[in-house]
């Protein structure tokens, strides 16, 4: 007879990304947790095996479900958890407030991921990773979280098809750079070969966020902007939004 097991995973997430480990046994990626104790509730399980697996306390994301949901809980899915049989399994998300992971024995390599492609994982844990890096924003919030995660991935044929064919984009150092353009381009042709200079130019570039905030049509996203050898720079960008495509956006530098 095939062993089941109720079990839960947890996707810690800090500032755009969540927490993958490679699990020794398996030899893949994936987030952290284990099996329910005889019992034990899934919320308390999945707080358990994040202090235990990491060193870190979490907030659960509230709001996810209906009334009565449990605060964090992503999902539910079923897998094969190689000789401990199928786990039926309880995905939660939980905000920690550091990157500092004190590994355990069922792992030491970690990564905090803002693309989880980027990793041999299962499709399901993708999947989940994905929704937990959004678990609780709104549409415009998850897009500018997806903006966020292309850019510093260098995807830029996917941070390009965030965009309007003809969409605008205004900005102080597009201005300063290329004089003849006022700060402002138009066309995703133009946007590319900005963006692609950017990245060709300045390698480390990276925008960690801030804060990100929707009202309307428009989402304002705060970043922090790090080069290596320049001093960080905060940033604000607005990101207006027309039937899910982004036409018009304008930088503002602090």
């Amino acid at each position: 007879m095939t062993r089941t097991a109720w079990s839960v995973s947890v996707f810690a997430r800090n500032s755009g990304a969540v927490l993958l480990i490679h699990h020794h046994r398996l030899g893949v990626w994936l987030p952290v947790g284990g099996e329910i104790e005889p019992g034990e509730a899934p919320l308390d399980a999945a707080r358990r095996e994040l202090r235990e697996e990491t060193g870190l306390e979490g907030v659960f994301v509230p709001g996810l479900g209906v009334d009565g949901t449990p605060d964090g809980l992503l999902g539910y899915e079923e897998h094969q958890a190689g000789s401990k049989g199928t786990h039926l399994n309880f995905a939660f998300v939980a905000d920690v407030p550091t990157r500092a992971v004190r590994p355990n024995e069922e792992y030491t390599q970690f990564r905090w991921v803002e693309e989880p492609g980027e990793l041999d994982c299962p499709t399901n844990v993708r999947e989940l990773a994905r929704m937990a890096i959004s678990a609780g924003d709104g549409p415009l919030q998850a897009l500018a979280r997806r903006w966020l995660a292309a850019f510093n991935a260098r995807r830029l044929d996917d941070l390009l098809s965030l965009y309007a064919e003809d969409a605008v984009h205004v900005s102080p150092k597009l201005r300063d750079r290329q004089p003849e353009t006022r700060g402002e381009i138009r066309g995703v042709p133009a946007l590319r070969a900005w963006w692609q200079g950017a990245m060709d130019r300045l390698p480390g570039l990276r925008y960690e966020p801030l804060h990100l905030t929707a009202s309307g049509d428009r989402v304002f996203m705060e970043y922090l902007r790090t080069v290596p050898g320049e001093p960080d720079l905060v940033v604000a960008e607005v990101l207006v939004v027309k039937a899910g495509r982004i036409v018009h956006s304008m930088v503002f530098h602090g």
